[in-house]
């Protein structure tokens, strides 16, 4: 159970630890999340699962993946970076966006994280307001951030949260 706005919503996520099974379903939902050039190759999802120092949560219902998030830790950096998090299309809006942050908040501060980060498309409005309501602040807007235009536009706004 979770509060949304005034709301009160009872769900029942499955959140768990990616595998290296998991690897096409992660492939099909960055596809429906971003298009390209804006999507992670296959290669490069794998890398991220299998090889980087990372955190990989996966929400699946039913066999159906329907969302991930993907945190990095750097050993030259303190703190932990979303580096991608992902709710395929036809299952925002019922909370697993929200599930999966906390969750990742939870597995940084058992790596002994003290704040976690993110980029966001400054024109992504409905995530910047999903980041804001979980407790994510604006730090740094970042004017030509990424290679290729996400959502019209090339800059991306860097939000933290303190973990506690």
């Amino acid at each position: 159970m979770f509060y949304e706005g005034e709301r009160c919503i009872y769900m029942s996520l499955n959140i768990r630890q990616g595998y290296p099974d998991d690897l096409d379903s992660l492939v099909i939902t960055e596809k429906k999340c971003f298009s390209f050039p804006c999507a992670y190759s296959k290669n490069h999802l794998r890398y991220l699962l299998t090889k980087a120092n990372s955190t990989v949560l996966v929400e699946n219902q039913g066999g159906v993946l329907r969302g991930f998030i993907i945190v990095l830790y750097h050993d030259s950096m303190p703190g932990a970076g979303i580096e991608t998090l992902n709710v395929a299309p036809e299952y925002r809006g019922k909370g697993i966006g929200h599930g999966l942050l906390t969750a990742a908040e939870e597995e940084a501060k058992k790596k002994g994280q003290s704040i976690i980060t993110l980029e966001v498309s400054s024109k992504n409005i409905t995530a910047i307001h999903l980041y804001e309501k979980c407790g994510f602040s604006a730090r740094e807007y970042l004017p030509h951030y990424y290679q290729f235009p996400h959502q019209g536009t090339r800059d991306a706004i860097r939000m933290a949260k303190i973990l506690t």
